[in-house]
């Protein structure tokens, strides 16, 4: 009798399957979270056994999405401490590890099958993960450590009004699983609120506890996210001076130092931005963003040599962060996303040093490592038009059209550049080579219209923009510049009908309402022109311009009284007070004579000198109080 076969296999299993599996409790706080929750709870509820969420006073929806994720729901007033809240979730945790996640966070998804694995090893007792936080356009822009998941019933807590941290005791490790931050993700509205909140608590903190620098460092950030740059320096300092001062030994003072150095480069202070970099990359010699504002300072330097020895050190410590975030990262480091400018950064170095054949070498690696929506050698071409150095700027140019696929959205990319720069027969050639490619694109020829209005070419802007309107006939932009274009030749019949055309189109376009009204004053119809400007008042009754032509039009059909009513318009529109009674044209022509001094105080030559020839018409001899240079308006043509 044959034995039977023993399936070891199968024991195996059975006896995997009698060894008790670590448990997870995923603890949450949230107020008005409905937007990002559902993001969140998705990517993570298959991986842990429970859901704990605090909710701190939610006036929209999110209470209802956490419990559809079968989460224990728990309220708890704010109570101005986020460590205050997330210790009410902490109480409520039954599972044998916590794991610590924010509405606007979710897991890598090729990294969620892995907390199981991480946490079965008893010999520690907190595990710091990564978490990338990302911009709006989907680029990560900066990463951290955080204390993500610990064993419950340590008595672990919380600490910290605003920036709460762990505190922790016993053996910790790093994991490289990966979480994303959409914390940005936000309104201007939105932003100003979490500010606002951030602010306050901070303030109120550094109150309570003066000789802290941690508060005075967040402030510090968040002055510097607002641009504040004056108070961001002020907080920074303060928390140098007491971490120095009282010998605090963190890895956040680095923090301090950088954003020290970043504000004062705004503030293109370039001596005490180079002062912080260097003392954060002193103190640890693997500081990325210590290097990354090195590289800018020694850019803007222009102390080339410097500059790339900083900006391969970013590059190299960079690398070793995205191979292996968990093990590289020791504090959060806020420039990760800007390899593609290092890159390019050299890129331009090279060519500034005449190294011509390491500057296009570079070139031609970025070009692997970029992005589809950005083209490393127009950033290059960018950079040398802004330092007027146009040499360079069309060498580049010609590289990248021999380099790569000559398409419309660079040759179109381009054209803009050199007009941007003033350079409007080379943006022109550019603009007429989108044209060889696509013989019916209305922008390139609505530009090339512009171009020859911007020269004097009148005649060969009515070309280009009557072709362009036979092809689409609502083009408001192009009828207007027609009409401009004609009355520069002085066809004020065809420029009229442009302006027609707009108004059937828009009749509430007043700016056509204002030309067709002027030419009509021009030819001395004024019966005509005042129904243009009476039209143009009733959608903007202060419009400078259609009151004093009206004032003009006016004393032309002999109605000085209804030109008083429009003076006094004049005066409520500048904010200025009758200075005297009317009891004459000379009366009158005294406040038109004020409200053109006015005008010209404001810079605004031309109506002033409309205001000054009103002031004529009235009293012939108000040409001896006006000065010389109001008396000669100009009125140049508007392009678009």
């Amino acid at each position: 009798m044959k034995k039977a076969k023993t399936d070891l296999t199968s024991k195996s299993q059975i006896h995997n399957h009698d060894i008790k599996q670590p448990t997870i409790s995923l603890c949450m706080i949230v107020k008005d979270e409905e937007e990002s929750l559902p993001t969140c709870l998705d990517s993570i509820r298959d991986y842990v056994d429970e859901i704990i969420i605090v909710d701190t006073g939610s006036t929209d929806s999110t209470v209802e999405i956490a419990k559809r994720y079968n989460a224990k729901v728990y309220h708890h007033p704010w109570e101005n401490s986020f460590s205050k809240a997330r210790n009410h979730s902490l109480s409520y945790a039954t599972c044998d590890w916590i794991l610590i996640m924010d509405a606007d966070e979710e897991i890598e998804k090729k990294d969620a099958f892995k907390l199981r694995d991480v946490i079965k090893n008893d010999d520690v007792n907190l595990i710091f993960m990564p978490a990338f936080s990302k911009e709006k356009g989907g680029m990560n822009s900066s990463v951290y450590l955080i204390e993500r998941v610990f064993k419950n019933h340590l008595d672990f807590h919380y600490d910290g009004i605003v920036h709460n941290a762990l505190k922790y005791s016993g053996a910790f490790k790093t994991e490289n699983v990966v979480f994303y931050h959409y914390g940005y993700h936000l309104s201007d509205v939105q932003m100003e609120e979490k500010y606002l909140r951030t602010s306050t608590l901070l303030k109120d903190q550094i109150e309570n506890d003066p000789s802290n620098p941690m508060p005075h460092h967040f402030l510090a950030v968040a002055y510097s996210v607002r641009n504040m740059n004056d108070e961001c320096i002020d907080e920074a300092l303060k928390a140098i001076k007491l971490f120095e001062d009282n010998n605090i030994k963190t890895d956040v003072k680095l923090l301090s130092y950088y954003t020290a150095s970043a504000a004062f480069y705004d503030k293109d202070d370039l001596v005490n931005a180079e002062y912080y970099a260097m003392k954060s990359v002193t103190s640890y010699q693997d500081y990325l963003d210590g290097y990354f504002m090195l590289s800018l300072i020694y850019m803007r330097q222009r102390e080339y040599d410097k500059c790339i020895k900083a900006t391969n050190r970013y590059l190299a410590i960079l690398e070793g962060i995205k191979s292996n975030p968990a093990s590289s990262l020791r504090i959060p480091y806020n420039n990760i996303q800007n390899h593609w400018h290092a890159h390019t950064r050299l890129a331009i170095v090279y060519f500034e040093q005449n190294k011509e054949r390491e500057g296009i070498q570079k070139l031609k690696e970025i070009v692997k490592i970029a992005d589809d929506k950005s083209d490393p050698y127009l950033s290059v071409v960018k950079y040398f038009l802004k330092q007027k150095n146009s040499i360079l700027a069309e060498k580049v140019l010609k590289l990248r059209l021999k380099d790569g696929p000559e398409n419309k959205k660079v040759l179109y990319t381009i054209a803009e550049l050199y007009e941007e720069h003033n350079k409007p027969d080379e943006a022109l050639n550019y603009f007429k080579r989108i044209l060889d490619f696509s013989p019916g694109d209305i922008q390139s020829q609505y530009r090339i219209g512009l171009l020859h209005m911007r020269q004097g070419r009148y005649s060969d802007a009515i070309n280009v923009l009557e072709s362009l309107c036979t092809k689409q006939r609502d083009h408001v932009d192009a009828l207007y510049n027609l009409g401009i274009a004609y009355e520069q030749i002085n066809d004020s019949t065809k420029a009229k009908d442009k302006y027609n055309k707009i108004s059937d189109l828009d009749p509430g376009n007043a700016e056509v309402l204002i030309r067709l009204g002027s030419l009509f004053l021009n030819e001395s119809c004024f019966t005509k022109a005042k129904k243009y400007f009476l039209k143009t008042i009733e959608l903007d009754k202060y419009l400078l311009e259609a009151n004093l032509a009206l004032s003009k039009i006016y004393l032309s059909l002999d109605d000085p009284e209804s030109c008083v009513v429009i003076c006094n318009k004049i005066l409520e529109c500048l904010d200025l007070p009758r200075t005297r009674t009317i009891d004459s044209l000379n009366d009158l022509s005294k406040l038109y004579i004020e409200i053109g001094t006015t005008l010209l105080k404001q810079k605004n030559e031309t109506l002033a000198g409309f205001s000054f020839e009103i002031a004529v018409i009235l009293e012939p001899d108000a040409i001896k109080a006006i000065q010389p240079e109001a008396t000669n308006p100009t009125n140049p043509a508007a392009t678009g």
